[in-house]
């Protein structure tokens, strides 16, 4: 039997080492002086297959990170991956091998979501990113000012910004004009974005990709991303897409908007309500 995904421990034991280590600004997260720390060995090295491993021998350890990763903050969320796993799977394994679909995981493999929301966790504390995200407008812009305060990737910080500000957002990365993932907050919002959809003529992103330029929210047709509309929402979306030319990518941040003016909750209300009914939509 598959076992749950155990959140709370996860954020829990990156919470302790935030206080441990007196992380109390908003800042970068000093991840090797931690793990050096802690009796894990951070090293460089090429890997073929993966991003970064851990191997564990007793109270030591050796993170290798893939010495081909471009981005510094993309190391840093790599390492703090493998410190989940250092602190949270000693009884699984003593030896993990992770790759960048890992560190995206959020809704397979137990192990690999709780060492992502342990990384999270650890390199954006949820007690100094929230306030920071939670009322702040939903833009790439405050996304990349906030990946610059704590040195990780604009996609981490993305997927962090996502799940703290107070507007409904979706955070999407496609890659040569296809849909490779999306982010969400919650799952109640009966919104799905198809991973492998074809970008929409009407999209922003299918032009993003050859500019240069960090294009400003506009206003789209719904229909342009969300693939699946359980609860028959009337949707406003705004989109704003960015290039990443390094990774022949565009990262889009999406903000619905229900036009009506009713809430989430109040729709899922709604259509439990009538399927309770046994009434068709």
């Amino acid at each position: 039997m598959k076992r749950t995904i155990r959140e709370t421990p996860a954020r829990g034991a990156a919470w302790r080492l935030a206080q441990e280590y007196c992380l109390d600004t908003p800042a970068p997260t000093p991840v090797e002086d931690i793990a050096m720390d802690k009796g894990v060995l951070c090293l460089e090295a090429p890997l073929t297959g993966c991003l970064a491993r851990l191997v564990r021998k007793g109270k030591k350890g050796i993170i290798r990170t893939h010495k081909g990763i471009r981005e510094e903050g993309r190391k840093r969320f790599a390492i703090a991956h493998e410190l989940g796993h250092w602190f949270l799977h000693e009884a699984e394994s003593q030896f993990f091998i992770c790759t960048g679909e890992d560190m995206r995981d959020y809704k397979g493999s137990p192990m690999e979501v709780e060492a992502n929301l342990f990384a999270s966790e650890l390199l954006m504390p949820t007690a100094l990113f929230r306030p920071l995200a939670e009322d702040a407008d939903p833009e790439l812009g405050k996304v990349k000012e906030l990946a610059r305060m704590f040195n990780t990737s604009l996609t981490a910080s993305g997927m962090r910004f996502v799940e703290l500000n107070r507007h409904e957002c979706v955070l999407v990365l496609s890659t040569n004009g296809v849909v490779s993932w999306s982010k969400q907050k919650g799952s109640r919002s009966g919104l799905r974005i198809e991973k492998g959809m074809r970008l929409h003529p009407e999209s922003l992103a299918v032009y993003a990709s050859g500019e240069s330029n960090e294009l400003r929210p506009e206003i789209v047709p719904g229909d342009a991303w969300i693939t699946h509309n359980a609860y028959e929402r009337e949707l406003e979306v705004t989109e704003q897409s960015w290039p990443l030319q390094d990774y022949n990518s565009v990262l889009t941040l999406l903000v619905v908007t229900d036009i009506d003016g009713a809430g989430e909750d109040d729709m899922v209300r709604h259509y439990e309500k009538k399927n309770s009914r046994g009434e068709s939509s």
